[in-house]
């Protein structure tokens, strides 16, 4: 380079590693290197063995997952079984309740506890009144006097009320 001023003087800034001439049209070489046939067994029993192993991990969570399902739906049979014999006890019980109730509630055991408890008897044929319907029907008023004084101050007060708010 040729220093024309210490202004333009960049060498300064630059890395001291020593600087190589590239050679003029050399190309790199490139080194083949044959793999024995030792290094191909290798590579292929590596090749086997990583497949056998997937293979085997792949076949051991298929079996899990099957006995797992299979566990869950032992477990959910059991308590299908248990709720079904449960339900069919309820219904017998909810018959025999009916049955029950039904029987107590027999008019036979009505008119024996009135009779008995009660002290009630049957209606006679000279206690059975008529009542005749023929003659229209009629409405009678209540007959109100004149308002006090207390009603008028409630009436006035229900009107200014009603007065406010309506605005």
């Amino acid at each position: 380079m040729t220093q024309s001023g210490a202004a333009y003087d960049l060498s300064r800034f630059e890395q001291t590693a020593p600087r190589v001439k590239p050679q003029q049209h050399q190309q790199p070489q490139l080194k083949v290197v044959k793999t024995s046939t030792r290094a191909k067994a290798k590579t292929k029993r590596m090749l086997a063995m990583f497949k056998v192993a997937f293979c085997a991990i792949a076949l051991v969570t298929v079996a899990a997952t099957v006995v797992y399902t299979r566990a869950v739906l032992t477990e959910v049979g059991e308590s299908i079984n248990m709720a079904s014999k449960e339900l069919k006890e309820l219904k017998s019980e909810n018959g025999r309740l009916a049955a029950e109730l039904e029987s107590k509630l027999s008019l036979r055991n009505v008119e024996e506890y009135a009779t008995v408890n009660l002290g009630l008897s049957k209606i006679e044929q000279d206690q059975i009144e008529y009542v005749n319907l023929s003659e229209g029907d009629k409405i009678e008023l209540a007959q109100t006097g004149e308002p006090n004084l207390l009603d008028k101050l409630e009436a006035w007060f229900d009107n200014v009320m009603a007065y406010i708010t309506k605005k």
